[in-house]
């Protein structure tokens, strides 16, 4: 992993927490995503370009030529709203309790699995604004399958579309399907089962709150995120980041301590934002009355 972090135990740790934030990132990859390493100011915004295929058109000089737009592109705004930052305090004397290369490794994942808890919450919180619903009351292969008719009915293409399910509809559908079907152990491992019926993926999803589930196109909903710029390096002892070469997400590190207490500080933080960019193609789902 690229790193501008000089002491090993910090690169190790903030290593540790990309490793341990990427089950949940790979579900959040599954849509449109920009980590970037470009540091701004908390709160500004950027533009993700997000494009729509059309049909591909047999060529014509005078009706259907290089300067004929097929496809189109809008530009979603995201705001870095989402600033989320762990700490771990430790002081000098807890390094003659435990190894402290553990204390390192196990810090960073700790982190890690609470920042990539924030960015799959921020997804869920923008897939439950929308206002369009569909009902599935209970999960079995024949009402999974039909998912695809719902799709269809909203004007959406099922092999884009990623299917959200809460832990309960998930583990219900795991009961149903044969292991050669949902691909081996991903679908326990990370929660994702990759192309069933046609779909993009089916995921787990534990913050949709009273929903059972949801129907998200793979370009409804965008995800991004920067660094978190430090404006006094110098009051700290050292100041990084590290970036996924898998996600692209980029983890800043920040370690400092006082002298007149000993007492030391190892943060890790993110910074993103989330936006919906067709939000009447994302498809709630409720159990119905």
């Amino acid at each position: 992993m690229a790193t501008s972090l000089t002491s090993p135990a910090l690169a190790f740790s903030t290593d540790k927490a990309i490793i341990a934030a990427r089950k949940a990132l790979a579900k959040v990859a599954l849509f449109a995503t920009d980590f970037s390493a470009d540091a701004v100011q908390p709160g500004t915004t950027m533009k993700v370009p997000v494009f729509t295929p059309s049909t591909a058109e047999v060529f014509n000089a005078e009706t259907n030529n290089y300067e004929k737009a097929d496809g189109s592109v809008v530009y979603a705004d995201i705001t870095f709203d989402k600033h989320v930052k762990n700490t771990f305090q430790f002081d000098d004397k807890d390094f003659t309790l435990v190894n402290g290369t553990n204390f390192w490794a196990n810090a960073g994942k700790a982190s890690g699995t609470a920042i990539s808890k924030a960015i799959a919450a921020a997804v869920s919180d923008k897939v439950v604004d929308t206002s369009v619903t569909a009902t599935l009351a209970s999960v079995t292969k024949d009402t999974a399958a039909n998912l695809r008719k719902v799709c269809a009915e909203n004007d959406v293409d099922p092999s884009t579309c990623v299917i959200m399910l809460s832990p309960d509809y998930f583990a219900q559908l795991l009961a149903k399907l044969d292991a050669n079907i949902y691909g081996g152990a991903e679908a326990i491992k990370l929660g994702i089962i990759d192309g069933l019926y046609g779909f993009k993926a089916v995921i787990e999803n534990s913050d949709l709150g009273s929903n059972v589930g949801a129907i998200v196109p793979e370009d409804a909903l965008v995800v991004a995120g920067r660094v978190v710029p430090v404006m006094s390096p110098s009051v700290y002892e050292e100041v990084g980041q590290t970036t996924d070469e898998v996600s692209g997400l980029v983890v800043g590190a920040r370690r400092h301590g006082n002298p007149a207490t000993g007492a030391n500080f190892c943060t890790h933080e993110a910074l993103f934002g989330a936006a919906l960019v067709q939000p009447t193609k994302v498809i709630k789902l409720t159990k119905g009355s």
